[in-house]
């Protein structure tokens, strides 16, 4: 892992450059001093700038949220989030195979009618359930009951944020990533389509048409998704250490294991140039 101080010094090796926003760009409330400068720098620079989120909310809430933080569409080519690719694959992979009934997991109601869904709490009647973004105190044993019952009835989870965890208002909240990796454990059938998982990172590919993986640096704050993402893909990545690890740092066995298996290429205290 190289550390570096500015951006600007890895700039010149890559044409696309894939940025995580909640974490590095923003905190979901406001921009981060040096985002705009950064992005604007590589527009300059005639470099092509994608935008990729774990946010459940198809793409187009997440432009107007970036455009309310002064994240203009100017200042990136491409913006994608996990849940519209979760809506993309939604009749393909879920209806066409199990059916349209949704149990929903602690689903606020904004993400049933972003979806469409044809809700039930009957676990009998359901075909699929379906996790997003959590209320701040869930714990997982708020799901334990009904992750046993659905096991029971083989019911498929469709994660539309596989987040493990997010900042907000400077405290840790759990996500729905976390619940869908316990019931993956657990032996049950889990559909997730943000980062880590290919399909968001196919769609960016068909969408820009990159052909070398070698000119493509991801920029993001977790290990688990936006590291690991980029290495699947067989992307070079850069961390941004001050995003959902920083309570980590001062434990170092912990962040040192995290780091050996993930291994960014780069590392940044945070996103400036």
């Amino acid at each position: 892992m190289i550390s570096i101080s500015s951006f600007k010094k890895v700039v010149n090796n890559y044409d696309y450059f894939l940025f995580d926003q909640w974490g590095v760009l923003h905190n979901g409330s406001s921009k981060f001093p040096m985002a705009e400068e950064c992005l604007s720098f590589l527009k300059k620079k005639d470099k092509c700038v994608i935008l990729v989120s774990n946010s459940s909310r198809p793409t187009k809430f997440s432009i107007n949220n970036l455009d309310k933080l002064g994240i203009g569409n100017n200042l990136y080519d491409y913006c994608v989030t996990s849940g519209q690719i979760a809506l993309n694959f939604l009749e393909k992979d879920i209806y066409n195979k199990y059916g349209k009934k949704c149990l929903p997991l602690k689903l606020p109601k904004e993400k049933i009618k972003f979806f469409n869904l044809d809700c039930t709490n009957n676990i009998q009647k359901a075909n699929f359930a379906m996790i997003a973004d959590l209320k701040d105190g869930l714990t997982i044993l708020d799901f334990a009951e009904e992750l046993d019952k659905m096991l029971k009835f083989n019911l498929p989870l469709l994660c539309a944020n596989p987040d493990y965890l997010v900042h907000n208002k400077n405290k840790l909240s759990m996500c729905g990533g976390t619940i869908a990796n316990l019931y993956s454990d657990l032996g049950g059938t889990v559909f997730r389509y943000g980062k880590p998982y290919k399909p968001i990172y196919e769609n960016i590919i068909k969408k820009i048409k990159i052909k070398n993986p070698k000119k493509v640096l991801v920029i993001g704050d977790s290990l688990w998704h936006d590291i690991g993402g980029g290495n699947k893909m067989k992307f070079d990545t850069l961390w941004i250490k001050n995003g959902i690890h920083r309570s980590q740092l001062n434990n170092g066995p912990e962040i040192n294991d995290l780091i050996k298996q993930y291994k960014p290429k780069y590392a940044i205290s945070d996103l400036k140039i």
